[in-house]
C-alpha cells in the first residue's frame, strides 16, 4: 500500500513541475512578444497600409491628411516612389514601403503639422 502512494505522489509532483514549466515558458513567450507588437516597425507598416488602402480607393480631387503627431507615433517623412509609400515614423525610415495602386497621379505635400495627400 505505501508503495502506490509513493508513485502517485510521485506522479502528482511530476505533474505540478510540468505545469510550472509550462507556465515559465509561456511567461516568457508573451513577454518577449509584448514588445514586438507595440514596436515603431509594426506601428509605421500598419500606417503604411492605411495610407495605401486610402489611396487604392480613391478619386480625382479627394485629399486626406496624414497629422505628424498620431497615435502611432510621430511621423516625420511620407514619400510615394514607384508605386509604393514609405512613411517614417519616430525616425524608424520605412525600407520596404508598402504598395499602392491608383491609376490617378498621386502626390504629397507637407504643411506645418500635418501631410496632405492628393489624387488628382
Amino acid at each position: 500500500m505505501a508503495r502506490r502512494i509513493n508513485k502517485r505522489g510521485g506522479l502528482l509532483n511530476q505533474v505540478i513541475v510540468h505545469v510550472v514549466l509550462i507556465g515559465i515558458i509561456l511567461g516568457l513567450f508573451l513577454f518577449a512578444t509584448a514588445g514586438k507588437i507595440n514596436a515603431r516597425g509594426v506601428r509605421q507598416q500598419v500606417l503604411e497600409k492605411e495610407i495605401a488602402l486610402l489611396i487604392d480607393v480613391a478619386v480625382p480631387g479627394m485629399s486626406f491628411e496624414i497629422s505628424k503627431e498620431n497615435r502611432d507615433g510621430l511621423v516625420s517623412e511620407v514619400e510615394l516612389s514607384r508605386g509604393n509609400i514609405f512613411i517614417t515614423v519616430d525616425g524608424l525610415r520605412s525600407a520596404k514601403g508598402y504598395p499602392y495602386f491608383s491609376k490617378y497621379a498621386v502626390s504629397v505635400e507637407e504643411e506645418d503639422d500635418k501631410f496632405i495627400v492628393r489624387i488628382r
